[in-house]
């Protein structure tokens, strides 16, 4: 299934079973943004101070070929998936398919073994939520359904988002250099990154690892916030943390027996937290030394109380196209519209210099391609962005205008 061959075979199959006129109707849905909240499956999309995502799932499948995966068990639509070659994946595997962050990959060299590997990042997972909304789906009937084939999971990451905030990630750090810790987790280390501006030093963000990244369990505290706003752009949400365990090989495995057990995300991260670290304060009574005997840091206490009512929520979206958008409005946007009005002065159009210079990568280039499927819609479905574009900018000065 490499190079013209295998592209023919995958345009032989969706023209065979209709698929592109299915694709027409189901683009409608993954492009949709407004959709009610799930909240009778287990499944909530509700604002809560806490919330639990799926923010990372690779899955193993064997014996059976790529068409299953992506018709039947993926359930995607075969004319989304671009096809690629021998593109590099992860370690030991190519990239056999995709559909944006979504990729289905084959293991080659010393990893070989007969099966593929869905793989799919934080974005990935969001990505692949708009084809269980649309399917009517949760990630409980994804997994189960996963289940029914000869299957394997290299690492599950679950994700516990926290606005209100319950806990100070520089506060925990702080903790955890005083020895104010009791954990099974020996390997910890942490992150911060500054940026020297003018006269002093603001804050990029902090983390706290807990457990050795090459173990199968580990738990990661850091400020989501801040990551948001240095990678995309994004207002600064100092109010956002997020708290992820990372589950490997049998523990992931596990965890997808549990949550499959009862559909309870609240059950299992109470109990993996409460198992395996608790935050500590000092004693008023000096004579005590066992940290066993140490009370609960307060805060991390109310955390525990109230990660028992969290639920798994969904938040599907089409981040690639939104997130360039959003960068492109935050911080290219000023640049421009300087730009266009020394263009004005200079009697050139410098903006359109730019665009007629720019030469778009392979991740662009993928990205444009998969947008032109949704030319399939009528117009004023097509545009991922039409919310953010209609509710936020209609009523503001474009940034190209006098």
């Amino acid at each position: 299934m490499k190079g013209a061959k295998g592209v023919e075979k995958f345009r032989e199959r969706g023209e065979s079973q209709g698929i592109l006129r299915k694709a027409g109707m189901m683009i409608t849905e993954v492009m949709k943004i407004s959709e009610p909240p799930y909240t009778n499956r287990g499944v909530t999309r509700q604002k809560e101070d806490l919330t639990a995502l799926i923010d990372w799932c690779q899955i193993t499948v064997k014996g059976v070929d790529v068409f299953i995966i992506i018709e039947d068990i993926l359930r995607i639509p075969l004319s989304f998936m671009e096809l690629h070659g021998k593109e590099k994946g992860i370690a030991g595997h190519e990239l056999i398919a995709r559909f944006d962050n979504i990729k289905i990959l084959k293991p080659t060299g010393n990893a070989q073994y007969e099966g593929f590997q869905i793989l799919m990042s934080g974005s990935g997972c969001r990505n692949y939520e708009n084809f269980l909304m649309m399917n009517k789906e949760t990630w409980f009937d994804f997994l189960e359904r996963v289940c029914r084939y000869p299957v394997n999971f290299p690492r599950i990451d679950l994700a516990i988002d926290d606005t209100k905030p319950y806990l100070s990630i520089p506060e925990l750090i702080r903790l955890k250099n005083e020895g104010l810790i009791s954990s099974q987790l020996r390997d910890t280390a942490e992150n911060r990154s500054d940026r020297l501006k003018e006269d002093e030093i603001e804050a990029q963000g902090k983390t706290l690892y807990l457990g050795s990244k090459h173990s199968d369990f580990r738990i990661t505290f850091y400020e989501k916030g801040y990551e948001q706003a240095e990678k995309f752009g994004k207002e600064l949400n100092p109010d956002w943390n997020r708290y992820e365990l990372r589950f490997r090989h049998k523990k992931a495995v596990r965890l997808v027996e549990e949550l499959l057990k009862d559909r309870d995300v609240a059950r299992i991260a109470l109990s993996v937290l409460n198992e395996k670290v608790r935050f500590l304060q000092k004693p008023e009574n000096s004579t005590v030394t066992r940290k066993r005997l140490y009370p609960t840091y307060p805060p991390w206490e109310e955390l525990m109380q109230d990660v028992g009512k969290i639920k798994l929520t969904m938040n599907p979206e089409k981040k690639t196209l939104e997130r360039t958008w959003q960068w492109l409005n935050v911080a290219v946007s000023p640049s421009l519209k300087l730009m266009d009005k020394i263009g004005k002065l200079d009697n050139r159009d410098y903006i359109r210099q730019l665009i007629e210079r720019g030469q778009m990568n392979e991740e662009q280039q993928r990205i444009y391609e998969d947008y032109k499927k949704s030319f399939l819609l009528r117009e004023e479905e097509r545009r991922i962005f039409d919310r953010t574009y209609t509710e936020n900018d209609t009523d503001k000065e474009s940034p190209y205008s006098e």
